[in-house]
């Protein structure tokens, strides 16, 4: 029987490592659970058993399959070793994966999904946030790590490495091994004995979402996810008779084409402010932060939108929302991984037919994100990144990852004075000082006590980001285009989020639209809007004709929208003119106190808006062409 227990330890061993892991992401985001009761976080604790028992097996069963053989060229060779190692491999492998999924988790609060598929594009600022602004966090669970190898060591890999006697009894021998293969079964469906095995959708049988986020561990999300994507499985939130009703009624849904009768000529500057909260703009939320001086007085001459929302969490998300207007829905790719071989609208390739000088630019690196591929996909003829700008400021220290928003925003404005004097031009510019770790920029800008992770830290890089933008604007006000120019300033998403955070706070930028020569009267809009709407609106704003597909509405229609969808990971969150919900295909798992009937009816809406437009985008018809 001896054979046979290595197995069972190596299983008992990782349920205890998930089991701690777990512990310490209750305790870190203690504040995301303290809404539970005692009942709750045992139940969740106890589903996340089953979620981590499918989660070894799912990982480890070849090595545990081997090692379950009763042979004696398995158990007296190095074969029985080497499976040993490897399993210890991996579950490390696993653990490390949960702390880290610790430290993501209080940014987005959810765990990390299918967008590992993109994070994996940046792995060096992952490298460089987890040893820098996060290195505290990395030493404790690198620590926690060190004491779970001498545990492995003493519990497992000791026992491994003596010597054993098979039992002699053929009959006992191979009642063990199906005595395991019964136990591997019974793991590998979740500790569930009947019916299908343990899905995503178990975690939400306790009916909340913080539990669910409890019971689950991020390696079983991020394989159910991830498999979700690359099979490209269809949503289900309505019956395929549902849809095919809402599509006979519905087929035109998502075609606009602006009424502007003939095309304006006017310059477009699009620039998308990283991590820009609503929140932390004084001018627009009434707040006392102090470090946006200059957008605050803009503010007072531009149109705002003040109930304007982030498609996602992710930069790469928000770029997709605006320059394509393609949603981003949970089992399809986003751009720069895929999506852009989609038929979509592309809004510099647009410009380009109108004979407009297309021009994109951002702060990182060129690759990052595959944004050079990204500018390619969607027609822009011009591309700039953090390798072309020159430094022109002293700062205290190197360059970070994300780049320098002053020297690039100089950049940039020389770039577009370089045209041709009567040639109009549509450019993107993306910034990034404000990303995490938040650099050191001087003393100047060091409002509060600076920290390369805090709330402060980003403040302060927040001024002079606010700072760079003013020098940006001072310096296009001296060249000819200016007056003919609209200027568009809004964020890829919000800071990171906070426990008590609602749906609404987590998705709230700003949205300010900029025009020297009055051609926008200033004001406030209180109707809802998101990223999806910026694609048909600049359509607008430039009087180009040509229909496009996209999943928002030009906000100069006069069409008030009756919903917003975001995307939350592996949730979509809904927000009304009175309430916010956040559901998936099982039903749904939060909402505002203040859903009314209506909410619900608009919720059946998005459902079936969404669903179409998940068909739509895999059978490659998202665009229609006539």
């Amino acid at each position: 029987m001896t054979s046979f227990m290595l197995p069972i330890r190596i299983i008992l061993f990782a349920l205890l490592g998930f089991f701690v892991c777990r512990l310490g992401f209750y305790i870190v985001h203690y504040d995301t659970f303290r809404a539970l009761t005692l009942n709750d976080i045992l139940m969740s604790f106890i589903k996340g058993v089953q979620f981590d028992s499918a989660t070894v097996m799912l990982a480890c069963v070849p090595m545990l399959a081997v090692l379950s053989f009763p042979f004696k060229i398995i158990q007296h060779t190095w074969v029985r070793l080497v499976a040993t190692w490897l399993s210890g491999i991996i579950l490390f492998v696993l653990f490390a994966y949960y702390i880290a999924d610790i430290s993501y988790f209080g940014e987005v609060q959810r765990h990390i999904g299918a967008e590992i598929l993109n994070l994996s594009a940046d792995q060096g600022a992952m490298w460089e946030i987890a040893f820098s602004s996060r290195l505290t966090t990395t030493l404790i669970g690198m620590a926690f790590l060190g004491l779970g190898v001498v545990i492995w060591y003493r519990f497992v890999l000791a026992p491994a490495q003596r010597g054993i006697r098979l039992n002699q009894s053929v009959a006992l021998k191979w009642l063990y091994w199906v005595g395991l293969v019964l136990l591997y079964v019974i793991l590998f469906r979740g500790i569930i004995f009947s019916g299908r095995p343990i899905n995503m959708s178990d975690a939400f049988s306790g009916g909340k979402l913080q539990q669910a986020n409890l019971a689950l561990n991020p390696a079983y999300v991020t394989y159910r996810e991830s498999r979700n994507r690359l099979n490209q499985d269809t949503l289900e939130y309505v019956s395929a008779q549902e849809l095919n009703e809402f599509a006979q009624q519905n087929p035109n849904i998502f075609r606009w084409q602006s009424q502007v009768q003939q095309p304006t000529g006017k310059n477009i500057v699009l620039i998308l402010l990283e991590s820009w909260s609503y929140k932390y703009i004084d001018g627009l939320s009434g707040g006392h932060y102090g470090v946006t001086p200059f957008m605050d007085s803009l503010i007072s001459r531009s149109q705002v939108w003040d109930n304007y929302y982030a498609a996602g969490q992710r930069s790469i998300i928000g770029i997709q929302a605006i320059l394509s207007s393609v949603p981003a829905l949970q089992n399809q790719p986003t751009l720069g991984f895929g999506l852009e071989l989609t038929d979509m609208s592309r809004i510099a390739d647009i410009a380009d037919q109108h004979h407009y000088r297309t021009v994109m630019m951002q702060s990182s690196e060129r690759r990052s994100f595959h944004m050079n591929g990204v500018a390619h996909a969607l027609g822009f003829k011009e591309y700039y990144g953090k390798e072309d700008v020159p430094l022109l400021k002293n700062y205290p220290q190197e360059q970070p990852r994300f780049g320098w928003d002053y020297d690039a925003l100089q950049f940039f404005v020389r770039k577009l004075s370089e045209g041709q004097p009567n040639k109009p031009f549509f450019s993107f510019m993306f910034t990034g000082t404000t990303h995490e770790p938040f650099p050191k920029i001087g003393e100047e800008f060091e409002v509060y006590p600076h920290d390369s992770q805090s709330e402060n830290g980003f403040l302060n890089t927040l001024k002079y980001s606010d700072w760079a933008l003013q020098q940006f604007m001072q310096e296009a006000e001296k060249q000819d285009w200016y007056r003919n120019t609209i200027f568009i300033f809004s964020a890829d998403h919000t800071l990171n989020a906070k426990p008590d955070d609602d749906l609404l706070k987590r998705f709230h930028i700003p949205l300010i639209i900029f025009t020297p020569d009055g051609s926008l009267a200033p004001g406030h809009n209180k109707e809802l809007a998101s990223q999806y709407d910026l694609f048909p609106s600049i359509m607008d704003l430039l009087g180009f004709q040509q229909p496009i597909s996209t999943f928002g509405r030009s906000l100069f229609s006069g069409e008030a929208s009756p919903f917003v969808m975001v995307n939350h990971g592996d949730t979509v969150g809904l927000i009304t003119p009175t309430a916010w919900i956040e559901f998936n295909e099982s039903g749904i798992l939060l909402n505002s106190k203040e859903r009314k009937t209506q909410d619900l009816e608009e919720l059946k809406q998005a459902k079936l808006k969404i669903q179409y437009a998940d068909k739509l985008i895999k059978a490659n018809q998202w665009v229609l062409h006539k």
